[in-house]
Formats: structure tokens, C-alpha cells, sequence
């Protein structure tokens, strides 16, 4: 059955849609949140009241409207977060093709249009980025489409909806002034007698934009107090944007929209485009530099407008190719998208995008993983490690419930020392040291997370012979903590950590038994000399011979019961003894029974 027209089109849409969705989901969970991001969903969290209260001076509300609606609907995960700015874009995508299709009158130039705009460095970045500019980067084409509707057929209909579509890019970001200078500057180059037709979309767009106008009025002096920051020359500014709106493939993006050009130029196809390059690339930066003292809008980061440009210069000579280059170039674009996956554990990097950020979401997790009831955090004075409300934010994402802080070292069993090594307090450390064991640790050196143990029995139960037992933990396959009912499969194996100081100095080598049993006899058991281990990794293991231990040392073993395959249901008492290894004979201690094995915690055993 042949293909109709339509249906290749349909096909064409969905291969170039769902190219543009891949390369941004599979970004999401490999980037960070900056403090900016952070801070719009932490403001957002609360009730609606609270967030347009907390909304910051200089930003409109729109934006913070929808992200509000959408916490309230999946939650603040940040993938969840970014996942609003990926589907914003894809609808920004699909605009961009009604709009090539309007501006450029070919198809192929329409496809390219939508590509080239998915292509752009900035625009991947602010697609998967928690903040208003991707409200903008779907807001610019709409409204663009809805001024050359309007200056083709005007009507008051068509009016109202590029009026509304002007007031919502005000509402979204101040710096809809200077996208209003674009749009103004393609309907000049398309419709110059008709330009005066301006008047009603404008004079609606002011009425409907005139109470956050009113609101605003106060923020140029607010603004001004804190600008002042050196320009570069014209010329290298320029070229800073528009590379850094390039982003990782701008050598080969340039090449391309030079060549789409001169291509275009050749064939004296929509020749009115280049006067749309010239004001929109040139022009209206060139005011922006010198009005920067004023509204401060000459910098890469609020250039966002220009992106839409750059991928008009890209597409223009598109839709003039063979159709097997443009294939070709359509491929090559997909693939040139498709890069920024690629470079490395942060994909933009190197773009130096955004706000410097501390590797929150690559290690709150894996600390959320290892945390247990009763954990404490220890952050050291002397760390950098980010603002309260990141904490706060990361806090309430990750755990299921707010971890308790600690200012000083306390008699908290597990305690989560947050420092950067080598740039901590030395004392503060040395305290930690004196009553807990170093452990696991979790994180980068700008995030360091490195947990102390003590023992589960600060006390402890003495014998004879002076070594202590500080209790005991039951641990699964993946050395997580087991609670009581203890009950395992036939087959399995237990495995327990035994905790171990002297209360004195002992001159001879004592073997320890670790005993499964019930009144029918004994199932399993572990003996011999202490298996002593190191919590922390990559350090070496305390000696064995307890002749060889240290008064106030904390000695931490680890053993492994296998019970026999197959064997009947039954309870269990798990028992611990310290025996001479010499004779045999079982060491006495307050507890232990008539034959001397100090009786620990009940297992069950599970069978058919």
C-alpha cells in the first residue's frame, strides 16, 4: 500500500520529535541542579499564596505559576523538575515548524527550522533547565507565528491572541523587551508598508502586560545599583554569545549556517531573510551594548532571543537542497544534538552553562541508601557546602524523613561527617576519632560524606580475661543492618559484626566462638581467632592476636554462619564465647551460662 503525502509527513515528525525528546531524556538524570534551579522549586514548594509571596523582585510570575502546578501534580524529584522543561521545548519544537513553514514556504526548510532549533548548545541546556527561559524558548516562535498570521490577514481575533502571546513572554521574563525588538524587526523586513498595523496587538499587548509593568516600575533603580560590570569590545562580545549559543558543535554549526546562507543568497531564495539576520544579529545587540549600563541584558545567559535567529540563519537555505542532502544534513544534525550525552558524568561542563553547583544529586542518594534510624549529619565549619535551602530542598527529595544536624560530636552511634578533606576542622575531627570508628565514605571532595561508627554497646559486657564486647550487628547480603524477627531460608548464610575494646593490655592470643544452637543441638557456627576487619576502605585490617590490641581501640570482626541445605524449621539462640585456644576453655563473663556462652538474639529458621 503506497504512502501518501500525509503520511509521510506524520513519519518525518515523529522520527525528528522523538530525536529532539531522546537527547533531552537522557540527559535528565545526569545533570545538577544549580542554586538558581534550587531555589525556584524551593520557593514553589509551599502553598500558591506563599510561592507568588516568596517570587523573586525581578522576576514575573508566569513561570512560577506552572512550575507551582506542576510540584502539586509529580512531585520536586529533580528529574521530574527538568522533565516540565523537556515536554515545554517539545512543544516549542513543534512550533518551530508551523513557523518555518509561514516564514519559509518549503517544507524542508520547515524541518530544518525545528532542528536547527533543537540543535543549538543553549537550547539543550535550557531545555532540560529549571528555569523560566525555556517558557521563553516556546513563547518567541508562538508569538512570532501569530504576528505573521496577523500582518497576512489582520483581525482583531488574530490581534488578541499575539497580544496575549506578548503579555505571557512579559510575564515570563523581563527581557521579553528585547524578543519584542526581534519580532518587531522580522514583520519590518516581511511587511514594511504594513507595519503601522502594529498599533492594535501592541496597544492590547500593553494594557494586558500594564499591572506587571506597574509592579516592575521600581526594579531599573534596583537593578542599576548592581551593575557596572566591565563590557568586552563589541566584536568579542558578540562573537562570546553567539558561540556560546552554538554550544558544543559550533564549529561545524557555523560552517553549515554560512553555507545555508550563501546557498540561499545564490539562489535569491527569500531574500528578506537576510535583513532579518542583519537586524536581528546585529542591530538590536549593538543597542543592547549600549543601553547595558541601563537594564544590564548584554550577556550570554539573558541572549536567549538570539537563539531563535541563529537557527533561521541555519535553516534559510534548508529547503533549497537536493532532497538527498538535505537528508544527509537533517542526519547529521540529529547526530550533532545527539553529542552533548557523551561528554562525560556532567554534559555541559565544558558549555560553562549556568551557576557552579555541588554534586547534590550525584551523592544524596547513595547517602539516603546508606542511611540508618538514628544517623546524624556533622557538617565541619570550615566546608563550603552549599546554602541552607539546597540542603533543605536535597533533604526533602531524598529522605523519607529530615535528617537530624549536629553542631558537635555527640554519642550518636552513626555520625555523617560532611568536610572537604584536607581542609577541615583538624580538631573537631580528632574528637570525632576519639569515640568513633572511620567508616564508609560517600561523594567528591567538594561533597565528602564520611561516616564514623561506634559500637552498637558503648558499655559493653567484660571478660575475664579483659576484652569487652560491644554487641553486635546482623547484616544482609549487601552489609545492611537486619532487625529483629531475625528469620532466614535453609541455606542461607548469617552474617554478624562483632565489636570488641580491652580493658586492659592482654599478653596471650584468645580464639572467639560464634554458636547457632537450641535445645536439639548446634546448626551452624564460626571459630577461631577475631576475623577482624577495617570499616574504612582501602585501609589495612587491625591484627587478629588479641595480644596485639590497644587499650581504647574499638576492634570491629566479621563473621559468617552457613546453615545446612536441607534442614528442618526451628528457633534458634545465636551465641557468642571467648575461649583459650590452647586447652578449650570458655572465658566467664556477666551473662553467660552454665557453659559459658553469652546468649545473644533469637533466629528462626524457615523449611519445608
Amino acid at each position: 500500500m503506497p504512502v501518501s503525502a500525509k503520511q509521510r509527513k506524520l513519519l518525518i515528525a515523529t522520527l525528528i520529535l522523538l530525536a529532539i525528546a531522546i537527547s533531552r531524556m537522557l540527559l535528565l538524570n545526569r545533570l545538577e541542579m544549580n542554586h538558581d534551579e534550587v531555589w525556584h522549586v524551593w520557593q514553589t514548594s509551599g502553598s500558591f499564596d506563599d510561592a507568588m509571596r516568596w517570587l523573586p523582585y525581578d522576576w514575573p510570575p508566569l513561570y512560577f505559576v506552572i512550575l507551582w502546578g506542576w510540584q502539586k501534580l509529580v512531585g520536586m524529584h529533580p528529574i521530574m523538575m527538568r522533565l516540565l522543561s523537556v515536554l515545554i521545548f517539545m512543544l516549542a519544537s513543534s512550533l518551530t515548524y508551523r513557523l518555518g513553514r509561514r516564514m519559509f514556504h518549503n517544507e524542508n526548510a520547515a524541518w530544518g527550522l525545528t532542528l536547527a532549533y533543537a540543535n543549538l548548545g543553549y537550547t539543550i541546556f535550557l531545555s532540560t533547565y529549571v528555569r523560566a527561559y525555556v517558557l521563553m524558548l516556546l513563547l518567541l516562535p508562538l508569538a512570532l507565528y501569530l504576528a505573521l498570521r496577523y500582518f497576512d490577514r489582520p483581525s482583531p481575533l488574530r490581534a488578541v491572541l499575539l497580544a496575549l502571546a506578548m503579555a505571557a513572554m512579559f510575564y515570563t521574563n523581563l527581557t521579553a523587551v528585547v524578543a519584542f525588538a526581534a519580532i518587531g524587526a522580522v514583520t519590518l523586513a516581511f511587511y514594511p508598508r504594513n507595519i503601522w498595523r502594529w498599533w492594535l496587538p501592541g496597544m492590547l499587548a500593553l494594557v494586558f502586560a500594564l499591572p506587571e509593568i506597574l509592579s516592575k516600575v521600581e526594579l531599573a533603580g534596583r537593578r542599576n545599583a548592581g551593575l557596572g560590570n566591565v563590557l568586552p569590545l563589541l566584536p568579542q562580545g558578540l562573537i562570546d554569545i553567539v558561540l556560546t549559543h552554538l554550544g558544543h558543535a559550533a564549529p561545524v554549526l557555523l560552517i553549515l549556517g554560512v553555507c545555508s546562507i550563501a546557498y540561499a543568497l545564490w539562489r535569491r531564495q527569500n531574500l528578506k531573510m537576510g535583513l532579518i539576520l542583519i537586524l536581528w544579529l546585529l542591530v538590536i545587540p549593538v543597542l543592547l551594548y549600549a543601553l547595558d549600563s541601563v537594564i544590564g541584558f548584554f550577556t550570554p545567559q539573558y541572549a536567549w532571543w538570539i537563539t531563535l535567529c541563529l537557527a533561521m540563519a541555519l535553516a534559510w537555505g534548508f529547503g533549497y537542497l537536493p532532497k538527498l542532502v538535505s537528508v544527509i544534513l537533517g542526519v547529521l544534525l540529529i547526530v550533532i544534538m545527539l553529542i552533548p550525552m557523551s561528554k562525560g558524568d556532567q554534559p555541559f561542563e565544558e558549555l560553562k552553562y549556568g551557576i557552579p553547583t555541588l554534586p547534590f544529586e550525584q551523592t544524596f542518594p547513595v547517602v539516603a541508601d546508606a542511611w540508618q534510624d538514628g544517623d546524624v549529619i556533622l557538617i565541619d565549619p570550615e566546608c563550603d557546602c552549599g546554602d541552607h535551602y539546597v540542603w533543605d530542598y536535597f533533604q526533602e527529595v531524598y529522605f523519607e524523613y529530615p535528617p537530624h544536624h549536629i553542631s558537635q560530636p555527640d554519642d550518636s552511634r552513626r555520625i555523617w561527617y560532611v568536610h572537604r578533606p584536607d581542609a577541615n576542622d583538624v580538631a573537631l575531627e580528632s574528637t570525632l576519632e576519639e569515640t568513633h570508628l572511620r567508616s564508609k565514605y560517600i561523594g567528591p571532595w567538594q561533597l565528602f560524606f564520611q561516616l564514623y561508627e561506634a559500637p552498637p554497646d558503648p558499655i559493653g559486657i567484660a571478660f575475664e580475661n579483659g576484652l569487652r564486647f560491644h554487641g553486635l550487628e546482623v547484616l544482609d547480603q549487601n552489609d545492611a543492618p537486619m532487625v529483629q524477627p531475625l528469620v532466614y531460608r535453609e541455606g542461607e548464610t548469617v552474617n554478624v559484626r562483632l565489636w570488641w575494646s580491652l580493658d586492659q593490655t592482654i599478653d596471650a592470643d584468645y580464639s572467639i566462638t560464634l554458636q547457632l544452637l537450641n535445645e536439639h543441638g548446634l546448626i551452624a557456627q564460626s571459630d577461631g581467632a577475631p576475623q577482624t576487619i577495617s570499616l574504612y576502605v582501602g585501609s589495612d585490617a587491625p591484627p587478629s592476636g588479641t595480644s596485639q590490641w590497644q587499650t581504647g581501640q574499638s576492634y570491629v570482626e566479621q563473621r559468617a554462619l552457613t546453615l545446612p541445605y536441607p534442614t528442618n524449621r526451628a528457633e534458634y539462640i545465636l551465641y557468642l564465647g571467648v575461649y583459650q585456644w590452647w586447652d578449650g576453655v570458655r572465658l566467664t563473663a556477666e551473662g553467660t551460662n552454665a557453659d559459658d556462652l553469652l546468649p545473644l538474639l533469637p533466629v528462626a529458621i524457615m523449611a519445608w
